[in-house]
């Protein structure tokens, strides 16, 4: 008999479990005062309010042109640049401590800096996601290559097999868990990169409206973005598990 419960046991798990999350808040704002925590159905009526104004999309839409972009290039850079680290055992300890320093370091005590030298501009912003979600995926990446079997390369190489075929049959398949990972925990950091670069560089983007209302204390209208982009965090990670599901079967993906 199988450990694994079916899927309908683990939807109403989660289902439940939502619920008490859903009591739990409703119950510590009650105790707290709306002036510090905002109810359930007082951030589902301030969502409705700027949603139906149209509000809510005026800061949703430059945070959305600079998530796209910024997470975009990360991606673009860092899964390449990611397979080649992977694949190579001199780049791989020439590139080891610089980019684990790197990663270690708290990206966001480098903004400040990058607005002296760039200034406050969309640049700045893009740039500060990108740097989210760049390493992520490289890192995912390169430790996905290095977890290929070598007795197979070993193997393919006594067939001759040259490197394009190498790549094809086995690097590639063998790497898309790592692949997938890393544009998970990529886009996931890049949401953050992208509330902080509000934050920082500019008076627009979600982030932009959290500090605003936040300052005005209305919590209740604060928490409507960040609940939004907790629900597109969640379902990117829904959405990416089912992508590496269907192009890599063989993975056990929980």
């Amino acid at each position: 008999m199988s450990d694994v419960p079916d899927r309908r046991t683990v939807l109403l798990a989660r289902i439940g479990f939502g619920l008490l999350v859903v009591g739990l808040w409703w119950a510590l704002s009650a105790m707290l005062g709306s002036l510090f925590l905002a109810s359930p159905a007082d951030v589902v009526s301030s969502a409705a309010r700027v949603l139906g104004t149209g509000e809510f999309f005026d800061y949703l839409l430059p945070s959305l042109k600079i998530l796209a972009i910024g997470a975009a290039l990360g991606l673009l850079v860092g899964i390449p640049v990611g397979l080649l680290i992977g694949r190579s055992k001199r780049l791989y300890w020439l590139t080891e401590a610089p980019i684990n320093i790197f990663y270690s370091t708290p990206l966001v005590a480098l903004i400040p800096f990058l607005l002296v030298i760039i200034g406050f501009n969309d640049t700045t912003k893009i740039f500060i996601v990108w740097l989210f979600t760049v390493l992520p995926a490289l890192i995912n990446t390169a430790s996905g290559v290095r977890t290929v079997d070598r007795d197979l390369v070993e193997l393919s190489h006594s067939f001759c097999a040259g490197e394009w075929a190498l790549w094809r049959d086995i690097l590639i398949p063998t790497a898309v868990p790592g692949i997938i990972t890393g544009v998970r925990v990529g886009f996931i950091h890049a949401l953050t990169g992208v509330v902080l670069a509000d934050f920082y560089a500019g008076a627009s983007g979600l982030g932009y409206m959290i500090m605003r209302y936040s300052n005005r204390f209305d919590v209740a209208t604060a928490l409507v973005p960040v609940l939004f982009l907790a629900l597109v965090g969640a379902v990117s990670i829904v959405v990416l598990k089912g992508v590496q599901r269907r192009i890599a079967p063989w993975q056990v993906v929980s």
